[in-house]
């Protein structure tokens, strides 16, 4: 394939994509997710070169209002997957490797070092105690109790329809204290996301607790589950390390004038 010319396409190969998801679930897990169900909230780009696709773009238009670009491919579909980048401002997760391609294409960017963890070890999980799904009764105090948080992990929760995008929420007395939700649910690998324990009531095992809720879950249904996790947050990762998630994905965090941490 030497000399071959490389394009840049508003479309993508869903053979391919399905064959790449089968040795890489998670990696993948959210192309084949939005392709399916948030059609009209995503565009994709991919790298092609003589009718063999290198890489691809999955850029999330939709709510909550930021652009999120997802980058699969490395050099040399890097050179081109820049130029379906979208204008400032963004968010993109990358291989660190394409950060300077990124930085000269859209200038400066804040980056934060994200991994991408699976559940390896088969342990023993914490009790769910007093940890429930919600149904959409619950919407208005989830939207209620999502307000009132300031971090970034809880900023999707207003939008989330519990009858419709599975939430489990942790409780004290009536006041939710904690959520977890199933961003993603193939039968190849469930993505978790979300979650976030209300400061107040920090170091009482709640993150534990919704986490577990959503691992039970996906296991009931025979998927293996992974996440995102930030690699300075050492309490997450002890947390996550302790309910058997392993790193298997390095990523970068590109806040690109969006003003958005993860």
């Amino acid at each position: 394939m030497t000399g071959a010319t490389w394009e840049l396409r508003p479309t993508i190969d869903r053979r391919w994509l399905e064959a790449r998801s089968r040795a890489e679930p998670f990696v993948h897990a959210l192309a084949l997710w939005d392709l399916d169900r948030s059609p009209e909230s995503i565009r994709v780009a991919s790298a092609v070169r003589q009718e063999a696709t290198e890489g691809y773009l999955l850029i999330w238009l939709g709510r909550p209002p930021r652009v999120v670009v997802h980058w699969y491919g490395d050099a040399p579909a890097a050179d081109t997957l820049v130029g379906g980048l979208p204008p400032r401002p963004f968010v993109a997760i990358v291989p660190p490797e394409v950060r300077p391609l990124v930085e000269a294409a859209r200038g400066e960017a804040r980056s934060y070092p994200i991994d991408l963890l699976a559940r390896k070890a088969q342990g023993s999980l914490p009790e769910a105690t007093g940890v429930r799904r919600l149904s959409g009764a619950d919407r208005s105090n989830l939207w209620q109790w999502a307000q009132r948080q300031s971090d970034p992990a809880a900023v999707g929760y207003p939008e989330l329809d519990p009858d419709r995008e599975p939430v489990w929420a942790g409780f004290e007395g009536e006041e939710i204290v904690a959520a977890a939700h199933a961003q993603v649910r193939l039968d190849r690998g469930w993505l978790l996301g979300g979650v976030y324990t209300a400061p107040a009531a920090r170091g009482r095992g709640w993150g534990a607790r919704v986490t577990a809720a959503v691992v039970r879950e996906a296991e009931a249904a025979g998927a293996p589950i992974g996440l995102y996790v930030r690699r300075d947050r050492a309490p997450a990762l002890r947390l996550y390390e302790k309910l058997g998630f392993r790193p298997i994905a390095h990523r970068l965090w590109l806040d690109v004038g969006a003003g958005l941490e993860p």
